[in-house]
């Protein structure tokens, strides 16, 4: 994303704002293009809220002057959102002009403002190198100029984290299913950002790649984001049970901070403390009961050391440093209160849990809504990431689930 980017982009949202005052709970009038979410009683919603005539003049009233209907969702409002969220730049005056003809017809505003959300899906300011998707994967990469391998190379290159950037931004992308995240078994290279261009990488092509730019984990162990060679040596390091390594995946994927105390799942005899660090003691046994079993899945692949491979016997070189009772520790695990057999498993029940769709509707709700799902946000957020697990919704594809969030009252009631 460049300079000017980012700059039109700021200037255009300054625009858009300019033309009126953000109305909270206003009551939403458009010509039946959103309803309000009343409170839980009928009888509190008629003594809080004004009747439904002194609610919409109050609302006129308040819109006029206006360029924007601040009553509730505005089409033409959305439109320029649109241009300025995925393309990074406002729609020419002719753009702007031919989508306010359709005011008022409402089949045809939503074919045109879904046609523009498609063109910019596949714009290099949302899917392109430093774009909004790449930028979307930071926390998940954790990127480290210092130690990257391939082009523009570090001072220490371990691992190359475009493999990772290149695989989120394919899954995130097209008619493709969002749980792969957690489940690819293949890697992605970009052939080109004008336009971007993601295609998978055959075997023979991964296989000419050794060493720090290799991705060497063999085929039937992989579990996408969570066993590439970058996350590995970022995470797991030399660690003998890589905690921080499943610790990351569950807070990127699954939106749980254990550090915060967030998505606690106590199991019943743990932790056991394999790798003697102290984890029985009464101040961190309560986090590390549901720590070291999401741990475990992780601990035969390896990080710095090992060069990213994957290794059945890997514990048996760590009874010196940590304890001889480290090679006890199993290759299976629970997640989410679930039994899971192995790392592969656990990218399974990950990518299938409420816990993963709520989390990849939550970063595009952030950076698209700007703020994190309000109260009053619920009904529309829960909408969106039940649709998203629905075969008859937008069944795991995030394209189809950024079509239903733009027209949200959410992301478009100015």
């Amino acid at each position: 994303m460049t300079v000017s980017s980012r700059t039109n982009r700021k200037m255009g949202f300054m625009a858009l704002r300019a033309g009126g005052a953000v109305l909270g709970a206003a009551a939403l009038v458009a010509a039946g293009l959103a309803t309000v979410q009343g409170p839980a009683s009928a009888a509190a919603a008629a003594a809080a809220a004004p009747q439904p005539k002194a609610a919409a003049n109050n609302c006129l009233r308040a819109s006029a002057g206006s360029q924007w209907n601040t009553c509730g969702y505005d089409p033409v409002y959305a439109f320029r959102k649109v241009y300025l969220d995925f393309c990074g730049r406002s729609p020419t005056t002719a753009e702007a002009a031919s989508f306010s003809r359709l005011k008022g017809k409402s089949e045809e505003w939503k074919t045109s403002l879904s046609g523009a959300l498609d063109t910019c899906l596949k714009s290099p300011y949302w899917l392109g190198t430093d774009g909004i998707v790449w930028r979307l994967a930071n926390p998940k990469v954790a990127p480290a100029t210092s130690i990257k391998a391939g082009t523009r190379p570090g001072s220490i290159p371990l691992a190359d984290y475009d493999f990772d950037y290149n695989l989120y931004s394919y899954i995130n992308s097209g008619d493709r299913d969002v749980r792969e995240l957690l489940t690819a078994t293949y890697y992605v290279k970009r052939t080109s950002d004008a336009p971007p261009t993601l295609v998978k990488m055959t075997e023979e092509e991964l296989a000419t790649k050794r060493g720090a730019l290799g991705q060497l984990v063999p085929v039937d162990k992989r579990a996408g984001m969570l066993t590439t060679h970058w996350f590995g040596v970022v995470n797991t390091m030399f660690t003998a049970i890589p905690r921080t390594t499943a610790a990351a995946a569950y807070r990127s994927y699954l939106g749980h901070n254990i550090a915060k105390m967030q998505g606690l799942h106590p199991v019943q005899g743990e932790p056991i403390d394999y790798d003697a660090k102290g984890v029985q003691a009464p101040a961190c046994a309560g986090c590390h009961s549901t720590l070291d079993p999401l741990s475990y899945p992780f601990s035969r692949y390896n990080g710095i050391s090992g060069g990213g491979t994957y290794a059945a016997n890997r514990l048996n070189s760590f009874t010196k440093t940590d304890s001889e009772r480290v090679v006890q520790a199993p290759a299976s695990g629970i997640l989410l209160g679930q039994p899971v057999k192995d790392l592969v498993d656990w990218g399974r029940v990950a990518s299938n849990s409420e816990d993963f769709a709520q989390k990849v509707v939550f970063d595009y709700w952030k950076q698209l809504v700007g703020r994190e799902p309000t109260a009053a946000d619920q009904p529309e957020y829960t909408s969106l990431w039940k649709s998203l697990m629905s075969p008859t919704g937008s069944n795991y594809r995030v394209e189809k689930m950024l079509h239903e969030l733009v027209l949200t009252n959410a992301y478009a009631a100015p």
